[in-house]
């Protein structure tokens, strides 16, 4: 357990700056006094030194104690032809000893987004955040960030695999124990399907869930045709239930029948894999949402209380198109 002392609250200066890799200490210490718990030190540095980098913002007390952190991990999304960032949020956190220096209860936190805001974000700069926060940090942001929920919200499906019924032979799936070119491909194909979401590429699905320092997935393509090209793709992971899975990631083929033809052949993996249910979480309003319901995945009520959020920075976005538009999945985050 990492020892976080209790330091006497004094009106002494703070110091607003970007997260450093020096900080890693000094940031498992506020995240241990701010959630109560501790977090893997090989975490940290996947989340913040790994491929993507960060973009954070940091609030540092006179006594060298990081008091409030800001920020997260810049995407590379694409948006109608374009390419631009987008901050995934996670980890925002504040000391519970600190809150009330520099006025008011969130003085110190607010001010500490406001910074970020400045460097990090607008025209020719990050030009979304979004996150997934639950009730409480969701009214925070309400406040600090005027962001709003993502247009429709996130639906989770759940099956029973004994329930499943497919009409479509089952097509062959393709395990990937590495983070191939074809995966660059794919992403390509898949710009011209979303018109705004966070690319799948080689990179991301590399850093993702191939270097994952703790968390384990199962990462299946729908290779096709004598090149053996990638027309689909899905992660999974094993839920904290016996016999439960999760589907992280994935990209459904556009064609239908293609779709469940993945779908099925992924069916015999989960099976082999002892797996009696399985959920998967999308935009409510996803149109590949009909392919999973048609194999008999059924709506639940959302088990984990997320509320997906966001606000534009760019003037080249509007907020309503982005929220009707942006394609996400639990892989966007770092829940599973």
């Amino acid at each position: 357990m990492l020892a976080v002392p209790k330091l006497p609250l004094q009106d002494k200066p703070i110091l607003l700056r970007p997260l450093m890799p020096r900080d890693q200490l000094n940031a498992l210490g506020l995240w241990q006094a701010a959630f109560g718990k501790t977090l893997d030190s090989s975490v940290w540095q996947w989340k913040y030194q790994g491929t993507f980098g960060n973009k954070c913002m940091v609030a540092e007390h006179a006594s060298g104690e990081l008091i409030a952190m800001f920020g997260g991990v810049p995407y590379q999304a694409h948006c109608r032809g374009k390419r631009l960032e987008a901050v995934h949020l996670w980890d925002n956190m504040s000391h519970p000893d600190y809150r009330g220096v520099m006025g008011g209860r969130r003085g110190v936190f607010v001010k500490t987004v406001d910074a970020f805001i400045d460097a990090y974000c607008g025209d020719n700069k990050a030009a979304m955040l979004y996150g997934f926060p639950g009730e409480r940090h969701f009214r925070l942001g309400q406040h600090t960030l005027q962001y709003s929920r993502l247009a429709g919200g996130m639906v989770c499906l759940q099956a029973e695999l004994r329930d499943l019924a497919f009409t479509s032979k089952s097509g062959g799936v393709e395990r990937l124990l590495n983070a191939d070119e074809r995966l660059d491909r794919l992403a390509e194909v898949f710009d011209g399907i979303y018109s705004f979401w966070i690319r799948r590429d080689r990179r991301f699905i590399e850093w993702r869930y191939f270097q994952h320092p703790h968390q384990s997935y199962w990462v299946y393509g729908f290779p096709r045709g004598w090149s053996g090209a990638l027309h689909g793709l899905m992660v999974m992971t094993s839920a904290d239930q016996a016999g439960e899975g999760v589907v992280v990631d994935f990209l459904l083929p556009p064609r239908e029948q293609d779709a469940l033809a993945f779908l099925a052949g992924m069916v015999r993996e989960w099976l082999w894999l002892e797996w009696q249910k399985v959920r998967v979480w999308m935009p409510s309003r996803s149109p590949y949402r009909k392919f999973w319901e048609r194999v008999g995945f059924q709506a639940i009520p959302e088990p984990i209380g997320i509320i997906p959020t966001g606000r534009s920075f760019s003037s080249g976005l509007d907020w309503t198109w982005a929220s009707n538009n942006f394609f996400y999945t639990m892989g966007d985050g770092d829940l599973f």
